[in-house]
């Protein structure tokens, strides 16, 4: 049995002691309340990169890009890809953003089903990139249509020879091919002493399961997004961190991948082109069942 008279008695010798150490007990449990409350928790931003990349869905990236870059609670960003690719600027134009947001925080790709083209286009300008082995990874190429022969009528009156088309046909054969050596260059420069193909093995445009992509030096990794997210928070140099997805819902619904290989595939306009970056598959991303 304990002797309550000497416990009192220690009580009164200590009481300084035990009160300093309450006291430190009681700031320590309110500064780190206060800490939690005011420094917010280390932030691994996700970007899903999903269907046909256009116009209207650049501009939500490169919002969701930029806002990783400024927003200093956000110390790296995962780009969660499932596409074919797109518009030939607008792809280029979320790569140079991507890059500039590299520069500051790290960048990890997750390949879900597809990164072909364009979509592989973003998927370099991170530091690593992670697909899944059944994957489809490459088409490294341009698809675009030439545009057809005017008649101008005798009610049109035009200031040059190519005002209503842009230019001859031997002149957007070469603006393709000066299109598709930026894409090849980006690839080689990217990838660097990793990729084991030559620039033309690139250029034949070749699309490769996640395996293949894996031992030719396309990918660094097959894992998931799961892989991808820690794999973010080690070059971040964090542990303890929350994840949050950073896209903007969209209020206009588009079927871009149909609208897109439409337009490419019987276009009917006169005008200036588009260039794609697009992996066109007639099967539709039709994929093996295991």
């Amino acid at each position: 049995m304990l002797d309550k008279a000497k416990i009192i008695k220690f009580l009164e010798k200590n009481k300084y002691a035990i009160f300093l150490v309450i006291l430190i007990i009681i700031s320590i449990t309110i500064g780190n309340f206060i800490f939690n409350r005011l420094i917010k928790q280390p932030v691994i931003g996700i970007i899903k990169i999903d269907g046909t990349i256009d116009s209207f869905e650049k501009d939500n990236l490169i919002e969701a890009i930029k806002n990783a870059r400024d927003n200093s609670s956000i110390k790296a960003v995962v780009l969660d890809i499932n596409s074919p690719g797109g518009e030939a600027s607008a792809v280029e134009e979320i790569y140079l953003t991507l890059l500039d947001l590299r520069n500051k925080k790290p960048i990890v790709a997750s390949i879900d089903n597809l990164a072909a083209s364009g979509a592989y286009y973003v998927a370099i300008a991170s530091n690593f990139i992670y697909s899944k082995p059944s994957s489809d990874v490459g088409s490294i190429g341009v698809v675009s249509v030439l545009p057809k022969k005017v008649n101008i009528s005798e009610n049109t009156v035009i200031t040059g020879p190519f005002k209503k088309t842009g230019g001859s046909k031997k002149e957007f054969l070469n603006q393709i091919e000066l299109i598709q050596e930026n894409f090849l260059r980006a690839v080689l420069f990217q990838r660097g002493e990793k990729l084991k193909l030559s620039k033309e093995e690139l250029g034949e445009a070749k699309v490769y399961i996640g395996f293949d992509a894996l031992k030719f030096g396309l990918i660094d990794s097959l894992g998931t997004l799961e892989d991808a997210v820690r794999k973010a928070a080690k070059l971040a140099l964090i542990t303890n961190y929350d994840t949050v997805r950073l896209n903007k819902e969209s209020l206009i619904i588009t079927i871009r991948l149909l609208s897109i290989n439409q337009s490419i595939l019987s276009s009917n306009t006169n005008t200036v082109p588009l260039n794609y970056y697009i992996y066109i598959n007639p099967e539709k991303w039709k994929k093996s069942i295991i």
